[in-house]
Order: C-alpha cells, then sequence, then structure tokens
C-alpha cells in the first residue's frame, strides 16, 4: 500500500453535479481527476452523495432523487438527478468514470461513505433518504437526543440489516467499481439510542472488522491491498461517547488512516495550534497513518478564507507533531492559480518550509458541546489579571536562523474595545515587548465572511486596535512559545469590556527580489 503525499477530498456535489446544467459531458464528468493532475494530490477521496442515495447507477440503494417527485430543494439539487439521469442514459455512470480516469492517470480513489445520516422518510426533502428507511423505519434510533439533533432520523447500528446494508453498500463501490478503499465518514456522529452506547461499542469495533475482511477479500482478488480510512474526533473521549472505540481499530489495524474532525462550525475555523497528539501516537504504534485536516474559515475581516500563508503555517505545525500529511477539502472551484499553488506546496513539506507564514490562533466554537477543542480566544480582559495563552510554532527557526534566511518575525493582538487611556502590557515567551515601539493602528470594525457568521460567530467585529510587533529573531522558538496581555489600567470611564479577540504571529523569509517591468 504507497502511503498518499496529500489526500483532496471532492464530494461529488458541490464541485461538479450541483455546478453543471444537464447533460454533463465525459470530459465534465473526468473533472474530479483532471482539475488536480499536476499537483500534489495522489489520493482521491471520493464522496458517495449523501452516503444513502447515490450519484451512481447503485443496484444497492437509492439514486438521487429517485424518491423525488418534486425537486422542490432548488435547482442545484435538480441538476444533480437530473444530470445523473442522462449521464446514464449516454451510457457514463460518474463515479465509474471518475475512477476509470483517475487509474487512467495514476491517480488512487477512495470512496467516502457518510455512515450514517439524519434525513427521516417523512419530510419534504427526500433526496437523502435511503432505501432501508422506506422498507423498515423501525431502522431508525427514532428518538430525540438532546446532543444531535439529526440522531432521531439515522441509522441505529445495533440492528444487524443496517449493518448488512452498509456492507452491501461498501462491497458495490469497492468490488464492482474498483474503488482503492473507503473512507468511513461519521458525519452525524451517531449510531446508537444514547443509552445504548457503552453496551454496543464492541458492536461497532465488530462492524469495521467486517468491513477490514471485506476489504481484504477484495483486494486479494485485485492483488491489492485497499484503504480504510475513518473520520474520527480529534479529542478520544468525544468518539468513545458515541460507540467509536478508535484505539482498538488502530490496534488491530482495522484502519490505515485517520482523519481527526470534530466537525460542524469548530472543524471550520482556522487554528494553526496542535491537535489530536494521542492519535498520532496511537496510530504510529499500530503502523496507521495520520491526515490533518485544512480549516478553511479564518475568524477575521481582513481575510474570508484562508490564505496560503495560513494554510503553510497549520500544514508546519502538523507535520512538526509527526502527522503524516494532509487532508484538503473545499477550496474555492473552479481552481484557480492560487488553489493550484496551495495543492503543488502541500505535496511536500520541503516546498512550504522556508516560505512565508500566517499562524493564528481560532476562536472557542459558539456552542457548547462535551468534547470541545482547547481554544483561548476571544477573552475578556480585566484589570490587572494576565492572560496567557500557548502559539506553536511549526518551523525549524534555529536552522533558518542560523542559515541566515530568517528575515522578520512578527506577532500580532487584534483587542477591542480598548483605547488609548487604557494601559496594557504584552509579553512573549516571558519577555516584555515595547508598546512605543509597535505598529499601533485602529479600525472602525470589520464584517467577517459568511462562513464565519454561519458557523454562529458574531458577524462584525467591533472597533479594535491591532498591535503588531517585531520580535527579536531568537526569540521565537520551534514549538510550544506562550503570549501573555494583561490589563494594567482600565479607563473606567469607557464602560464597554475588552477584549483580546486575535492573536497571530507571521513569518517571512529572505527571498530573491520579484522581477517587475523590465527587471530581471
Amino acid at each position: 500500500m504507497q502511503k498518499p503525499k496529500l489526500i483532496y477530498y471532492n464530494d461529488s456535489r458541490h464541485y461538479l453535479m450541483y455546478r453543471y446544467d444537464p447533460p454533463m459531458s465525459l470530459h465534465q464528468l473526468q473533472q474530479p481527476v483532471d482539475e488536480i493532475l499536476g499537483t500534489g494530490v495522489d489520493l482521491i477521496s471520493y464522496g458517495l452523495a449523501s452516503g444513502h442515495t447515490f450519484l451512481h447507477d447503485s443496484k444497492i440503494g437509492l439514486k438521487w432523487g429517485e424518491k423525488s417527485k418534486e425537486h422542490n430543494s432548488g435547482v442545484m439539487w435538480w441538476r444533480a438527478a437530473e444530470n445523473l439521469l442522462c449521464a446514464l442514459k449516454a451510457g457514463y455512470d460518474p463515479l465509474k468514470v471518475v475512477v476509470d480516469r483517475a487509474h487512467e492517470k495514476g491517480v488512487r480513489v477512495m470512496a467516502s461513505l457518510r455512515i450514517n445520516e439524519g434525513s427521516p422518510p417523512t419530510g419534504q426533502n427526500l433526496y437523502m433518504v435511503g432505501k432501508l428507511k422506506y422498507e423498515k423505519p423501525e431502522v431508525m434510533i427514532g428518538e430525540a437526543n438532546t446532543d444531535n439533533s439529526g440522531a432521531a432520523g439515522a441509522y441505529d447500528f445495533a440492528r444487524p440489516e443496517v449493518r448488512q446494508e452498509r456492507l452491501a453498500v461498501i462491497e458495490e463501490v469497492c468490488d464492482r467499481y474498483e474503488a482503492d478503499g473507503l473512507e468511513i465518514d461519521d458525519y452525524v456522529r451517531v449510531f446508537f439510542k444514547r443509552d445504548e452506547v457503552e453496551t454496543n461499542t464492541s458492536l461497532l469495533t465488530d462492524f469495521v472488522r467486517e468491513v477490514r475482511e471485506l476489504l481484504d477479500r477484495i483486494g486479494k482478488k485485485r492483488d491489492q491491498q485497499l484503504y480504510l480510512a475513518a473520520r474520527v474526533h480529534p479529542v478520544e473521549a468525544a468518539n468513545l461517547d458515541i460507540g467509536m472505540d478508535v484505539r482498538t481499530w488502530l490496534a488491530e489495524k482495522l484502519v490505515n488512516l485517520v482523519i481527526p474532525s470534530s466537525g460542524g462550525a469548530e472543524s471550520s475555523f482556522v487554528d494553526s495550534n496542535p491537535m489530536a497528539q494521542w492519535l498520532i501516537e496511537s496510530a504510529h504504534a499500530a503502523g496507521a497513518w495520520v491526515y490533518m485536516p485544512t480549516s478553511k474559515v479564518p475568524y477575521d475581516d481582513r481575510h474570508h478564507v484562508q490564505t496560503v500563508e495560513m494554510i503553510r503555517a497549520a500544514a508546519a505545525t502538523h507535520h512538526n507533531i509527526g502527522a503524516d500529511g494532509l487532508y484538503m477539502a473545499d477550496l474555492s472551484w473552479p481552481h484557480t492559480e492560487r488553489e493550484y499553488q496551495i495543492l503543488r506546496e502541500m505535496g511536500d513539506p520541503d516546498i512550504y518550509a522556508r516560505k512565508k507564514k500566517h499562524y493564528t490562533l481560532g476562536p472557542k466554537a459558539p456552542e457548547k458541546t462535551p468534547h470541545q477543542l482547547q481554544r483561548y480566544l476571544p477573552v475578556t480582559l480585566e484589570q490587572g489579571l494576565a492572560v496567557r495563552m500557548p502559539l506553536f510554532i511549526g518551523d525549524a527557526l534555529d536552522r533558518a536562523l542560523a542559515d541566515g534566511e530568517l528575515e522578520r518575525v512578527t506577532l500580532g493582538f487584534r483587542v477591542v474595545q480598548t483605547c488609548p487611556e487604557d494601559r496594557l502590557r504584552f509579553r512573549f515567551n516571558g519577555q516584555d515587548l515595547s508598546v512605543a515601539e509597535a505598529q499601533v493602528r485602529t479600525y472602525y470594525g470589520g464584517i467577517v465572511s459568511y462562513g464565519a457568521s454561519r458557523g454562529g460567530l458574531p458577524e462584525r467585529i467591533n472597533t479594535h486596535y491591532w498591535f503588531h510587533f517585531d520580535l527579536p529573531l531568537s526569540l521565537p522558538r520551534e514549538g510550544e512559545n506562550e503570549v501573555e496581555v494583561t490589563m494594567e489600567k482600565h479607563f473606567t470611564a469607557l464602560t464597554a469590556s475588552r477584549v483580546l479577540q486575535s492573536v497571530e504571529l507571521h513569518i517571512s523569509y529572505k527571498r530573491p527580489p520579484v522581477p517587475v517591468g523590465g527587471q530581471m
């Protein structure tokens, strides 16, 4: 089994079947492969639509839109259904087109299956409701779950017919369609009734064993070892809380790849601090690989999508703590020079090792959940109380400094609703930073991206000051650093809370001058 350099996820809908008016040509159906050729991507994770209705000629489940007498969910959903029908009439099965094209071009494809889905067969939107729910509605969990709004309409994996149907779907795409493996996308993150999770955890592990055995049988016929990947929560207790015993999956060598993702808004927010060290250690002890996702939503009024510098910083952190590579998704589409630069660079950490980076600390998730990632911002500043937090740097700064290539390191703090009458103290790795020598700028306010506001964050960042400090090049260090902010004096006539909203660090390296005009 070849270790991937870079994995790219295409969900088959948002960046393909939703976007084209029917009928689609063969050339258009091949785009999930053709658009990544020449980049660092050597493994495509290809989404199987809802995971319960499909954009291929499934003999196990329903086709996308098959039960929708009226297309009442918008033109993009109709497009996908009509594009599938037109393609099949023309003799093109979209999934087979992608797999065949990938193999022709020397790229591998693993099918990404939403292992569960919460849509019941009683609503207006029937695009995502699987065949088994119509035939046996009793297979759904059928009870409210305060932790998960999609639980009631989801499959109950305690039922053998559910596990059998999922195995049949996997066999179809990996055997009949010759996919190079399977990714289990935990998606709605529920498998059992809430009070039956602990009892049935071993049952879910047995199911993963069955998937592994199935893939091994299929692979043996093709003289190939098939991938089994799993998206898992970066907090171990969160997996156990729904019945996913990830350590056992790894220890028994059931899965080859794990992708830590908390799901929802939290995993969308850009944060370059490390996570899931336990998962990296457990995976490597078992000979498995960890591929880190790159988030897409900065909580920032200056950048509505993450920049290549932000992606480099997150990638450097992941590489530094031992991750095997990146799992990328949701880049702007159709791809432009920016996306191709990212996909080229992220295939090898040596490419971006000494290029500009923008490290950022992400915001806390607005919705409280039992197993949230450790995030530190925003935080209200109180007079006389120091606020401290780690900031991880993945760059090998000492070596770059010794080589004479490290040019500048700038640390930035955004404080909302402060004013010149306040007195703030900033420290980095225990050293005071001079506010008098900082670059200080104030802004009336800023509007954040749709993605950030959709994730539950306030859409406006109120009036704020940015404080940027040029650090001595020997002060920042590879690995964990500490930032500290203290409001030493609070101008009480201004009653608004002073909020530390953002912390960032920019690293620049010496580069040859870029020619302009007639320069060479």
